[in-house]
């Protein structure tokens, strides 16, 4: 399956490859370990570095009928490697065949499909390599050749975890600022010394924790605009603070009025750092009770929610450009296939004087984020936006193996443009052609860090 000319169809397409395929690699956004990363862990096992953190993996594997013991519970490592052997040789046409196809070859040179049949051999090559003292997270990520990378740490989190490593900063996760609870605006109070007796000084205590960030080396942040998302603007967020501050569940209305209105603070101080500002819009988080009591808010189950209401988004940024005191570069991410042609269409709604691409539609995201997605996502910023001033991809991901889909979405890139190349769609000019994958395919990500770098 993985030939030297996988995904590139034509001639066209083989040649932008071999411009792109060397490319550092700009992450600008993922979930990989902060203690990982801190420590450079060392793995005992191909399990611990593959299977553990994947919670796609774990998901095909219950769609398979594989038991909890074997995927999260107290199975050995090499019993659950050996249950995802069997899962993946079911999972023709899904993007974890090629996905781990891909990682197997790159990381440890092996080029023969994992099958039962093939797993025993495959565990013990791969465990040879994973035992040697150099091998470790820093090392891995180095042969992705990854010269940039930013991890999520919650608004509460120390952003200073990652200080000794130089190709490592911190991304601004504010959902736990959004939504805060009881516990937030306790934590929230001893981190700043501010007492929580106001919306005002909530936002301020908010503000500081950005600040901490900002010093710590962040320039980027994502928030989750979940299912259902109704954007409020009343000036009536203190009278929900208060609610929620004397314990009170707070309603629909009283949970996007405040969400709004936190929102809308934190993204002003992102436009006044220079900071990205990342939405991801659209999922549906509480499916299955059931696995969330048993493998947490992350497991792997969550879904996809109803198409936004795309008029409390371009309320929200209109806000943000005409209101609030700042529009920062923001990217959109659209986990309904459906919002992506209405985000793509209204990111030029609020272009930046003199920014390329202020606020633009983002890569195929989770659910979306496979070889049909990916193109998809291309015709629609091609159709609807401007190619050459995407930003490209990031991996949004757990497991460090999953930086291997930088060269997926590369040679998903170069494949698609040079079909359509050869089809007549698009001019034949090789120069130009090669300057938009050069851009797409890192150039534009490696821009968008060097501008907010000493800022």
């Amino acid at each position: 399956m993985l030939c030297d000319d996988y995904l590139l169809a034509t001639a066209t397409s083989r040649q932008l490859y071999q411009a792109v395929a060397t490319l550092p690699v700009i992450d600008w956004h993922n979930h990989l370990s902060i203690e990982e990363l801190r420590t450079d862990r060392h793995y005992p096992t191909l399990t611990d570095l593959w299977i553990t953190p994947d919670p796609y993996k774990h998901r095909a594997m219950r769609i398979c009928g594989v038991p909890e013991r074997l995927i999260t519970g107290d199975a050995d490592n090499y019993e659950k490697f050996l249950a995802w052997s069997a899962t993946l040789a079911q999972l023709t046409g899904n993007p974890l065949q090629p996905w781990s196809a891909l990682e197997l070859a790159r990381v440890f040179g092996i080029t023969r499909e994992l099958t039962p049949d093939t797993a025993e051999g495959i565990w013990h090559e791969a465990q040879d390599i994973i035992a040697q003292p150099t091998f470790s997270l820093h090392s891995l990520l180095k042969r992705f050749n990854v010269i940039y990378a930013a991890p999520c740490i919650p608004a509460g989190d120390d952003p200073t975890a990652l200080a000794s490593i130089d190709w490592a900063k911190p991304s601004l996760r504010g959902d736990d600022a959004t939504t805060p609870t009881a516990d937030t605006l306790e934590r929230y109070s001893r981190l700043t010394g501010i007492a929580m007796e106001s919306f005002a000084a909530y936002a301020e205590a908010v503000r500081q924790r950005i600040e901490a960030f900002h010093r710590a080396g962040c320039r980027f942040a994502d928030h989750a605009i979940d299912d259902g998302f109704c954007y409020i603007h009343d000036g009536r967020e203190e009278e929900s603070f208060q609610r929620l501050r004397t314990g009170e569940v707070l309603s629909s209305e009283n949970r996007h009025r405040l969400f709004s209105a936190i929102l809308r603070v934190m993204a002003t101080e992102y436009a006044h750092r220079n900071w990205v500002l990342q939405l991801h819009i659209g999922a549906l988080r509480d499916t299955s009770s059931r696995l969330r009591r048993l493998v947490g808010s992350a497991g792997g189950f969550a879904g996809i929610g109803r198409p936004c209401d795309i008029a409390s988004i371009a309320a929200l940024l209109d806000d943000l450009e005409s209101r609030a005191g700042g529009l920062p570069q923001t990217i959109l991410y659209a986990l309904n296939p459906a919002d992506s042609a209405p985000l793509a269409v209204l990111s030029g709604s609020f272009p930046g004087d003199g920014t390329p691409g202020k606020v633009q539609l983002g890569p195929a995201w989770w659910y979306c984020d496979h070889l049909y997605g990916l193109r998809d996502g291309f015709e629609t910023i091609a159709a609807y936006g401007v190619l050459s001033v995407f930003v490209g991809m990031t991996t949004d991901s757990r497991c460090p193996l999953s930086f291997v889909r930088h060269e997926y979405f590369r040679r998903a890139f170069c494949g698609w443009l040079g079909e359509k190349v050869e089809a007549g769609v698009y001019p034949n000019d090789f120069t130009r052609l090669q300057q938009v994958a050069v851009a797409v395919c890192g150039g534009n990500a490696a821009k968008m860090v060097q501008e907010r770098e000493g800022t």
